[in-house]
């Protein structure tokens, strides 16, 4: 999970590197997903990870990446186009504490005070963390309300995502649930993915899509499933509370943007409130287990 948000974090950077030669939100998202496919595709068969359904599970699979791998990018694409990356981070940063939320109520997880306390923890430092550099604009209601959307259809897909892991492995559900999303992005994307001038782009431009595609896309999703696996939907979901003190580190680092103090206090906060979080969930899980 610690490689998955590292990943992620570092996709801040990487995206406006993209962007910066011509790829839009769009278009990228397209490019990413057929390339990540195509790799998922490939470790398999050299994994001999089985690519057939399991009886029933087709229709559920593909609503899954659907969900996970279209309508989540585009909400998400499309709020943050409209809203600031300090507003739109704060958002996202919800999912996590919807997670549990979801979780309990679908009683996949037991309810624990200390985990939800450490989440609200982890939350206030994310806020810490982005509001100390945002600037004095402010993001519409429409595109807050996408990105608040997002967080929404993402805490879902991390809870349904258990459900498949049971029987199969991260490798194998993640690929196969990966055509789901396929005809909701070639409308989003195709037309943009077009528009793109490929012959333009330099090699930093190829290095950060090299980026997005395996190492935020397939090492990161399938850190993800594995997080998933191990210590359940919403434990996974803390790590999540990380993304956006490292996507700072990284915008200071390459971007040359200003990290100010606040956010390193909001970084402790992070970290403290994910322990605080962590340690509750096992405290909570510890009974069950043995009875």
């Amino acid at each position: 999970m610690l490689t998955t948000v590292v990943c992620w974090g570092f996709n801040f950077v990487a995206l406006k590197f993209l962007f910066a030669e011509g790829l839009t939100p769009a278009a990228t998202s397209l490019v990413r997903f057929l390339l990540m496919w195509g790799v998922l595709v490939a470790i398999c068969q050299f994994r001999r990870e089985p690519l057939t359904y399991p009886e029933g599970s087709t229709i559920a699979l593909w609503i899954l990446g659907f969900l996970s791998m279209g309508v989540y990018m585009i909400l998400f694409l499309e709020g943050m186009a409209r809203t600031t990356a300090a507003e739109g981070a704060i958002i996202l940063a919800t999912s996590p504490v919807l997670t549990a939320l979801l979780a309990v109520a679908m009683k996949h997880e037991r309810f624990s005070w200390g985990a939800l306390l450490g989440a609200i923890v982890a939350f206030v430092g994310v806020f810490l963390v982005v509001f100390a550099g945002a600037q004095s604009s402010h993001g519409t209601l429409l595109g807050n309300g996408l990105v608040l959307l997002s967080s929404l259809v993402w805490a879902f897909c991390a809870v349904q995502t258990r459900i498949f892991l049971t029987d199969m492995s991260p490798l194998r559900a993640l690929t196969l649930s990966m055509p789901g999303a396929i005809p909701v992005l070639l409308v989003y994307g195709l037309a943009a993915t077009f528009a793109v001038p490929w012959s333009q782009i330099t090699w930093v431009g190829w290095v950060m899509l090299a980026h997005i595609t395996l190492l935020a896309g397939v090492v990161g999703f399938l850190g993800f499933f594995v997080g998933v696996r191990q210590v359940g939907s919403s434990g996974a979901m803390l790590y999540q509370f990380l993304v956006p003190p490292i996507a700072a580190f990284f915008a200071w680092l390459l971007l040359k943007q200003e990290l100010l103090p606040l956010q390193g206090v909001g970084l402790a906060v992070v970290l403290g409130g994910v322990w605080w979080s962590t340690r509750s969930r096992l405290a909570a899980t510890k009974p069950a287990e043995r009875s």
